[in-house]
């Protein structure tokens, strides 16, 4: 599929807005097609970076972020909630859940410990308090999960079999009329490495490093595929599927076939998360909250 591509150049640029935010920019070649698909029009404006938030953290924290602006870091068996202005509002013990791979808001009400290490899913509320005893996925005959993803239905979560190349849409109540399963996804798809699975907006994204990104129905019917290379992670509104490459965020419009690039507001960027108009970006120190502007 062919995009009409809108390539963002940004002044370069470093300083507060009249709100006392660090506004940051870069500007980039216009004579550098790097970044530019074949047969693609190119149109130039101005955007900016407005710098709105930054969260410390270790390069071995665990980190996620809510739909209304809650950050959460975990190290040393420690989980930490932050609210939308970085004060810290509860901190709790999760030692004996084993070691976290991801966090997973399911809303603002509920969390999710996924431990690859034990295998569970443990759940916790808005104050970091574990609710329920922790969820054996091995008593749903799931041995080797590597990924789970959150649903917009919050009786349902993504398990991803990575052993058995199965995706697995698991009832937590156990319900079979609520589960799907997706088989053998290397052979029908010839993926070969799911590095992330997410859903947004009754869509779920597969993202494999080297084949590109897979769009699936809530269903399991493959909807989409965006084929590119060393995608670093992904997240979608339900306009909009945003790549994160080594130095642009791409955007994908669904609607019009259209294509945004546009330059990193900093380097080392190695994870990101999109929540409402909000983009986080995570470096191997801190999560970095970002808004981002028209330059009229």
């Amino acid at each position: 599929m062919k995009f009409k591509v809108l390539i963002i150049f940004l002044a370069l640029f470093a300083k507060t807005n009249c709100f006392g935010q660090e506004v940051i920019g870069f500007e980039i070649d216009p004579n550098d097609t790097t970044f530019l698909p074949d047969d693609s029009t190119v149109i130039t404006t101005v955007y900016k970076w407005d710098k709105l938030m930054s969260y410390a953290l270790d390069s071995n924290e665990v980190w996620s972020v809510d739909g209304i602006g809650n950050v959460f870091t975990s190290k040393n068996g420690v989980i930490n909630k932050y609210d939308s202005i970085g004060v810290l509002k509860f901190s709790q013990s999760i030692k004996s859940m084993g070691n976290m791979t991801q966090m997973l808001p399911i809303n603002s009400m509920k969390l999710v410990h996924f431990s690859e290490e034990q295998q569970t899913l443990c759940y916790l509320d808005n104050t970091l308090s574990q609710t329920d005893d922790c969820l054996e996925l091995a008593d749903r005959d799931i041995v080797n999960a590597s990924l789970v993803a959150a649903s917009s239905r919050p009786d349902v979560i993504w398990v991803f079999d990575n052993l058995n190349s199965k995706l697995i849409l698991m009832a937590l109540d156990n319900a079979p009329e609520k589960q799907r399963e997706i088989e053998n996804l290397a052979g029908i798809l010839d993926i070969e490495n799911i590095s992330q699975i997410v859903e947004r907006e009754s869509r779920l994204y597969l993202v494999d490093d080297r084949k590109g990104v897979y769009v699936f129905d809530i269903y399991g019917s493959l909807l989409n595929h965006y084929e590119r290379e060393t995608i670093i992670k992904v997240d979608a509104s339900s306009e909009t599927v945003f790549m994160l490459f080594d130095r642009v965020l791409k955007l994908v419009i669904y609607d019009f076939n259209t294509e945004f690039i546009i330059p990193l507001p900093m380097e080392d960027i190695i994870d990101f998360r999109y929540c409402n108009q909000h983009y986080y970006f995570r470096t191997s120190q801190h999560v970095h909250n970002f808004s981002l502007q028209i330059v009229e």
